[in-house]
């Protein structure tokens, strides 16, 4: 039977005025729209290094921008809400050593700007320890967690992490990290698991 014209579909060819046939139903997107999430830390190479690292893992499904901002964490914060604005990414983290900071300014405005804070305390050396080991006595200081570092590794140095080290481990960091105080004021204390959650 032959249809009649109010019944052709859309998905039929149609010849254009060239003479081609073109399709007119809509092609699927040929990629899946992936989550961009910004990073902003304020170590300029060991944290920089690390999440560049795990960026390239296969299981991690959002796009990460990973970028250092200097000064104090309520800085850090403050860079990535603007980085965040400008380039309009979909959520973004600070992550930030304690030292000796205070850690509420920079807590207030992360909720005021709607930025996600990782602390780590005295700093981010903490959770890479915790690659290793279950860190739970006090950290004097970043120099000690470094001191601590290279027990596990002789090699190691802040200004050249080898992510390949740390890529097998990360599952026994972040499920040691939830063993310890969740508080920024804990020592030893880091919430960069939070982070590895969100990735998957």
């Amino acid at each position: 039977m032959t249809p009649r014209r109010g019944d052709r579909r859309t998905s039929d060819p149609v010849r254009s005025g060239r003479g081609r046939e073109t399709n007119l139903r809509r092609r699927p997107a040929s990629r899946e729209q992936r989550t961009t999430v910004l990073i902003a830390t304020n170590g300029e190479s060991t944290e920089r290094d690390y999440f560049n690292g795990l960026k390239q893992e296969p299981w991690v499904r959002p796009r990460l921008v990973v970028v250092a901002e200097r000064g104090s964490p309520v800085n850090v914060v403050r860079g990535a809400a603007r980085r965040r604005e400008r380039d309009d990414f979909d959520e973004a983290w600070a992550v930030c050593d304690v030292d000796d900071f205070a850690t509420e300014p920079a807590a207030r405005e992360a909720v005021d700007s709607d930025v996600k804070l990782a602390w780590s305390n005295p700093c981010f050396e903490v959770w890479l320890l915790l690659h290793y080991e279950s860190c739970t006595r006090f950290v004097e200081n970043a120099k000690r967690a470094r001191d601590l570092l290279r027990a596990h590794d002789p090699d190691w140095d802040k200004t050249a992490l080898d992510f390949a080290k740390f890529r097998d481990r990360i599952e026994d960091a972040r499920r040691r990290a939830e063993g310890l105080d969740p508080a920024p004021e804990g020592n030893p204390s880091t919430s960069v698991g939070q982070i590895i959650d969100m990735l998957r």
